[in-house]
């Protein structure tokens, strides 16, 4: 199917069902003001927001939109990334659910079971999925492993064709409603860090399993914290074999910086069209300094958009996972600049809460930025990865071995 055809059977299925978008929202004092990064919805709301999402994509599935780039044998389209990437931009253009409590599964979970899955998991669980009948959540962090995630603790012993999982995970979104979770579990204790892990599929109502919310400094709860007390899992849910779970989750992470750079640019073109207005507001807009700074995040944004699109019409296949870090680290400093010069522009009202629209919200952004550090891999990790495999640096000291 050429481009052309497929765009426009995409409009008529989206004309057919959704209503289009107005303008995205950028009037002083207009509406809510939406400057949370992550979210901030009640447990209920984010049920119903998963419920509303699974039944878009039931349709997305029906009309043959639900995998673009899918295996033709899974029920997928058999298309490439760049009709994906063209359906995404015209579904933008229409009054959709908001996809957010699916990401996990189509981004990160679909994306390692397709590189490392079986035939009958990929049919057992990523279709699924995309069929719209389950929710997924990533089960990777621990308290003392998010930066060196290699250093995961949570332990699988072999018993037999089953396994007995014990451990903690931490920063998990989606666990309180998720349907199966993508663990990394260590499972040879003697093994170097990174070859004694495996993944597994995990169902998320398997006893043994404990899910607690954790409160943010933002007031919301949008992870959660996961224990894992002598859960029994089957071995066909081990997905590749056993010690190849950094390379599974090295394939998911790629998965996962993709779907987190991809739905920024609209956001920050409204954070920008604000601060603008804010700086208007505070007398502020012909300020030397105030203006340097501007035209300083306006380059650096069209140059993560730029390096963005470069990817979105690169061959996913020829992709070594550094590009996609790239995006990561541009995302979450040009995050952190918005709100540094959110608090320039506000002085004092940026953290004593006035009840005025569009001014101490934006500390709900900033906090947010920092959290973007760590989200899809730890800024300095990342930076550290980039510097000794893309640019040759020399590698950075080993604590000297024993």
């Amino acid at each position: 199917m050429t481009l052309d055809q497929f765009e426009a059977r995409a409009r008529e299925f989206l004309e057919s069902r959704c209503s289009r978008r107005g303008p995205v929202a950028t009037e002083w004092g207009s509406g809510e003001e939406r400057l949370a990064l992550f979210h901030e919805t009640t447990d209920e709301q984010e049920r119903a927001e998963a419920e509303a999402a699974l039944a878009w994509q039931r349709e997305r599935w029906a009309a043959g939109f639900g995998w673009i780039t899918g295996p033709v044998e899974h029920g997928g389209a058999g298309l490439s990334a760049e009709h994906d990437r063209r359906y995404r931009e015209i579904e933008a253009e229409f009054d959709v659910p908001d996809m957010a409590p699916l990401r996990i599964g189509l981004g990160t979970v679909s994306h390692a079971l397709l590189a490392a899955g079986t035939p009958e998991q990929i049919a057992t669980h990523a279709v699924p999925l995309h069929r719209g009948e389950a929710v997924a959540c990533q089960l990777f962090s621990e308290p003392e492993a998010g930066s060196d995630l290699a250093g995961v603790r949570t332990r699988g012993v072999r018993d037999g064709d089953t396994w007995r999982v014990d451990g903690q995970k931490v920063w998990t979104s989606n666990a309180t409603f998720a349907d199966i979770g993508l663990a990394l579990i260590r499972t040879d204790p003697d093994a170097p860090k990174h070859r004694g892990l495996s993944m597994f599929l995990v169902p998320m109502n398997t006893p043994g399993i404990e899910v607690r919310p954790l409160r943010q400094m933002t007031g919301g709860a949008s992870f959660c914290e996961v224990f894992l007390s002598d859960v029994r899992l089957d071995d066909a849910l081990r997905l590749g074999e056993p010690g190849s779970g950094w390379k599974v989750a090295t394939s998911a992470l790629a998965g996962e910086r993709r779907a987190v750079g991809d739905r920024s640019h609209e956001m920050n073109a409204r954070a920008m069209a604000l601060l603008a207005t804010l700086a208007q507001r505070t007398g502020r807009a012909d300020d030397p300094a105030v203006r340097d700074a501007w035209v300083s995040l306006h380059s650096r944004l069209q140059i993560a958009r730029f390096q963005q699109q470069r990817m979105q019409a690169t061959d996913e296949r020829t992709l070594t996972g550094a590009e996609r870090a790239i995006d990561k680290v541009l995302l979450a400093a040009n995050y952190k600049l918005i709100g540094d010069l959110a608090a320039e522009l506000l002085g004092p009202a940026f953290v004593a809460d006035t009840g005025e629209w569009g001014t101490f919200n934006w500390n709900r952004w900033l906090m947010g930025s920092m959290g973007y550090r760590i989200a899809g891999g730890t800024e300095e990790i990342l930076k550290t990865m980039l510097a000794e495999r893309v640019l040759g640096l020399p590698r950075e000291p080993q604590e000297m071995k024993r």
